[in-house]
């Protein structure tokens, strides 16, 4: 089990203002919507995740891209720099595995997201 800790950008009654929530990367996250598009499950978010390598130890982090038919296929000329967040509004369960949108075609995989701000409002 991980913990929820909720961040507040503003108080709760201002209009137009955002709240965030940072919770842990394989935790079910509020979605605004989810759909099974036949390779894998897409759920509509809105958030940060913060990437790192945690799992080779190199300096940057690799991505992904989907093919038509669900596969993945490498991104070999674009990584994330470790420690950095990136804006993602899709997750994808595809394999086993929960992807992160941080480009119109480039994912990474959570084993690399060290925490994710669920951002609403």
């Amino acid at each position: 089990m991980s913990a929820l800790v909720l961040l507040s950008l503003a108080a709760p009654a201002a209009v137009g203002m955002a709240t965030t929530t940072t919770v842990n990367a394989s935790d079910q996250d509020v979605l605004t919507s989810t759909s099974d598009d036949g390779t894998g499950i897409v759920m509509h978010i809105y958030g940060i995740v913060h990437v790192s390598d945690v799992v080779t130890h190199k300096a940057f982090v690799p991505m992904v891209s989907f093919n038509e038919d669900g596969t993945t296929s490498p991104v070999t000329n674009r990584a994330l720099l470790n420690d950095t967040p990136w804006q993602s509004d899709i997750q994808r369960i595809a394999n086993d595995t929960r992807y992160f949108r941080v480009s119109t075609n480039e994912w990474v995989s959570s084993a690399y997201v060290t925490n994710y701000e669920y951002i609403s409002g």
